[in-house]
């Protein structure tokens, strides 16, 4: 069975580990070293050229992949193109790694394999709702400020009553189906 690498924990350091890569070094070369000592550019000569490379955080999000060749480093799934702050970087066969898996924190690595994250619908609906209260109440305080004042233009008047039904409208909103209503001009 093959061996993988799975290297954790990366980290930004001005003291790199002693050796002839580092010491040769050209003078502003940035290292990374990983939580088991492990120094990156050095590692990666430990992972193979024909499995694919994930790079994920802390909390498994996945934040970088290479999962099919790259052409300009000779048509390996090349681990170079991974640059892991602060982050882990695990290979696996190319077979286990989904081909549409991107590096946009959308995938997770937890438990040996990567899975896409559950999109939660209602969250995005319960934020967006949030959002479109919050942007309604400072029109309408505003409006109600020049009417309370004495200042407000009839327009000023007709805005203030739209916008107040559009913000019970959008109070009314069922976040599990949203139907959003349109906003006033």
């Amino acid at each position: 069975m093959k061996a993988y690498q799975h290297i954790k924990n990366f980290k930004l350091t001005s003291t790199p580990p002693d050796n002839d890569f580092t010491r040769n070094a050209p003078p502003g070369t940035l290292f990374l070293v990983s939580e088991d000592g492990q120094e990156w550019y050095e590692s990666q000569q430990l992972f193979s050229p024909d499995t694919a490379k994930i790079m994920y955080d802390a909390d498994g999000v996945i934040w970088g992949v290479v999962n099919k060749p790259v052409s300009q480093r000779g048509d390996i799934y090349a681990v170079s193109m991974l640059w892991p702050v602060d982050m882990s970087v695990v290979e696996m066969d190319v077979d286990l790694c989904p081909d549409n898996c991107r590096g946009d924190g959308k995938w997770c690595y937890i438990d040996n394999c990567i899975k896409e994250i559950p999109v939660d619908y209602i969250g995005i609906a319960e934020s967006k709702k949030s959002q479109l209260l919050a942007e309604a109440e400072n029109i309408i305080q505003l409006l109600k400020r020049a009417v309370r004042l004495g200042m407000a233009t009839d327009k000023e008047r007709t805005r203030l009553e739209a916008w107040e039904r559009y913000s019970v409208l959008v109070s009314r909103v069922d976040t599990a189906k949203p139907e959003w209503p349109q906003k006033p001009e």
